[in-house]
């Protein structure tokens, strides 16, 4: 088995470039992380149920996507099922609490994605 080598040239130019890091990089403001908890846009999110079989049981997922901006969406983990039939009752069930508008009028349509699919 042999082991990995640097030449002295090289390992000493890899040394200068992280030097050279720490004057080219800059802090980042308060403002960067303000994604944590700016959550404003949840309170406009329709609300889809995606079950996925793993590993032998059925995963309810729950994606959040703004109804304006498709783009914005997180995706949870909510529960396990063992049955698929029990797994889409649950998931149903969940979509409709999780939903900010229980009438279900918040959709998200594939054509706001503006993908082109040829």
């Amino acid at each position: 088995m042999s082991r990995y080598s640097l030449s002295e040239r090289v390992y000493g130019e890899m040394l200068e470039l992280l030097n050279n890091q720490h004057f080219t990089e800059c802090q980042g403001c308060k403002d960067d992380m303000n994604f944590l908890t700016d959550d404003w846009w949840l309170r406009d999110t329709a609300v889809i149920e995606n079950i996925v079989k793993r590993e032998g049981m059925w995963e309810i997922h729950l994606v959040f996507a703004h109804y304006i901006e498709p783009q914005k969406l997180i995706k949870r983990l909510i529960s396990r099922c063992s049955s698929r039939k029990k797994a889409i009752l649950s998931a149903g069930f969940m979509r409709r609490l999780a939903a900010k508008d229980q009438r279900g009028t918040l959709k998200v349509n594939i054509e706001d994605f503006g993908l082109c699919l040829s």
